[in-house]
């Protein structure tokens, strides 16, 4: 391992380059072979397999071209002038919501294969060859047909948006943006999955599943126009651009994955239009960056808030229990009155934009100012949360359910941290301090394990432990700082009478004679303007 992991086997300098350090697991990963994997660009004969532990894990083996896509994104918009369509804090959220969107899959298995595998033991209809081209194909439009009907309904059917909303919630549209996924959406795309289950063998499965994914990530660009003739059949950036726009026209548009044939077929397609290009985000943003809250708030207001709204009056706008079970189940923009068509097994908005407000301009972007050396502390621990992350990825199945369990705790914790650093909230860097400190005491008590003094561990105590100092003394500043504040306002408000009074009179008078001055230099100028 290397310089974050534990073997002692080899010498410290040479972890770094050794065949499973970080270092050579990304570099070894950008090969042409994983380029093409991003654009679906396979065969049959080399992904088909006959078990589902033979199927690997293809994001892992993506991800080195996932980060090197985004920098390199970043330096040409930079570049052509328009870094106004990248945001540190956005992108670190987003990729963040990737890195937990993970945590919470089995061994980084959809969570969909569980029931898929048990209805395939017990169900299947008919049991399709799994080294057969034609299975392959089969699954690979049915895994699409599958993800259209999935997505829409993650979008239309009631409170199932409140397991993908954070995906819409960037007001910016760069490659960081596809890695902004929900935490439990695969939940709801579950349903869609497992009607496969019936004819399709599951290692065929989940090599699709896992390639309708990373075949979505190039999409999120807005460096790419028209692609032409593909964009008869396939998905493109321009249409995908649409289904992230929150203007009236855009709303519950383009669904597809890799086809865009379902769009078509289900009327449902949207062109991108030039004279009113999309602008991106909710209907109404979240000015926020808590990762939680961005995960969690929708799926909280359909279930708990909606159903209890009442009017200016104080009614309830949803009066009855059917008409609360509506505002559960109904789409997102249901209210009583507005027109719903049955689609598939929920409803539909009859006119997508009915109720969405147009998009008010100028457009202000949530983007808090914040010092430069807050930004550089979030990348630096940002920058290594990646590394750990990477290596939890790799080595994932080897963690004790008690050391995963402290793992996806510590990435929850940071994501937060960087949140209210990134809102400017008050409690930011005490909540700093306490991840600080939970990660040198963790360490510490490593220490006396079978292992002992490690390099890992005591970089992680030496960073987190000089963080830690820093943000104690920062915290203790602001104190006295604030406390200083406070005493010159009481000493002002203190102020005798008299005092105050012959005060206000000095300050009027040296008003009247600036004032005066200025009306002097301001005569002068225009005699000297007349001699002229």
């Amino acid at each position: 391992m290397d310089f974050f992991t534990n073997d002692t086997s080899i010498p410290y300098l040479d972890r770094i380059f050794t065949n499973t350090s970080l270092g050579h697991r990304l570099l070894h990963r950008l090969d042409l072979t994983n380029l093409r994997h991003i654009f679906y660009l396979i065969t049959p004969y080399e992904t088909a397999v006959s078990t589902l532990e033979q199927v690997p894990n293809y994001n892992i083996q993506v991800s080195a071209w996932w980060l090197t896509l985004i920098f390199l994104e970043f330096v040409v918009l930079k570049l052509i002038g328009h870094d106004d369509r990248f945001a540190l804090n956005d992108s670190i959220t987003s990729i963040c919501a990737g890195m937990l969107s993970q945590c919470f899959k089995f061994g980084g298995r959809a969570i969909a294969i569980f029931a898929y595998v048990f209805i395939w033991n017990n169900f299947r209809l008919i049991e399709l060859p799994w080294d057969s081209a034609w299975t392959w194909i089969l699954c690979f439009l049915f895994q699409d047909f599958m993800y259209y009907l999935g997505h829409r309904a993650v979008h239309e059917a009631g409170f199932f948006w409140g397991l993908h909303t954070i995906h819409h919630s960037s007001e910016y549209y760069n490659l960081s943006t596809a890695l902004r996924q929900a935490a439990i959406q695969d939940v709801g795309l579950a349903i869609y999955d497992v009607f496969q289950a019936f004819c399709i063998p599951p290692p065929i499965f989940l090599v699709h599943r896992y390639f309708s994914e990373i075949f979505q990530f190039w999409l999120h660009t807005s460096l790419l126009g028209s692609l032409g003739p593909l964009g008869i059949v396939f998905n493109t950036p321009s249409y995908h651009r649409v289904h992230h726009g929150r203007n009236p026209y855009c709303i519950d548009r383009n669904f597809g994955g890799v086809f865009i044939i379902w769009d078509k077929m289900f009327y449902t397609f949207e062109p991108e239009r030039p004279d009113d290009l999309p602008i991106y985000g909710l209907v109404t943003n979240e000015k926020t960056f808590n990762q939680l809250w961005l995960q969690f708030h929708t799926l909280k207001e359909l279930l708990f808030d909606k159903w209890c709204m009442k009017n200016e009056k104080g009614e309830h706008i949803f009066n009855t229990w059917l008409e609360k079970l509506k505002a559960i189940y109904f789409p997102p923009g249901y209210f009583p009155g507005v027109k719903v068509v049955p689609f598939f097994h929920w409803w539909s908005m009859a006119d997508h934009t009915d109720g969405i407000p147009p998009v008010e301009f100028p457009v202000q972007k949530y983007n808090p100012e914040l010092p430069m050396w807050k930004k550089l502390y979030c990348l630096s621990h940002f920058l290594l949360l990646l590394c750990i992350f990477l290596h939890f990825e790799y080595d994932r199945l080897e963690l004790s359910y008690v050391d995963f369990t402290i793992k996806i705790a510590f990435f929850v914790c940071t994501m937060q941290s960087f949140g209210a650093f990134f809102d400017n909230n008050w409690y930011a860097p005490y909540l700093e301090i306490f991840r600080c400190v939970s990660v040198v005491g963790y360490y510490v008590v490593k220490l006396f394990d079978v292992h002992g003094l490690l390099p890992n561990r005591v970089f992680m105590i030496t960073a987190f432990a000089s963080s830690t100092l820093m943000w104690i003394g920062y915290s203790i500043e602001e104190c006295l700082r604030t406390r200083r504040i406070h005493a010159q306002e009481n000493q002002n408000n203190s102020m005798p009478k008299k005092e105050a009074d012959s005060f206000t009179i000095q300050v009027v008078a040296t008003n009247e004679v600036l004032s005066s001055n200025h009306g002097n230099v301001t005569l002068q100028a225009s005699a000297l303007s007349d001699k002229l």
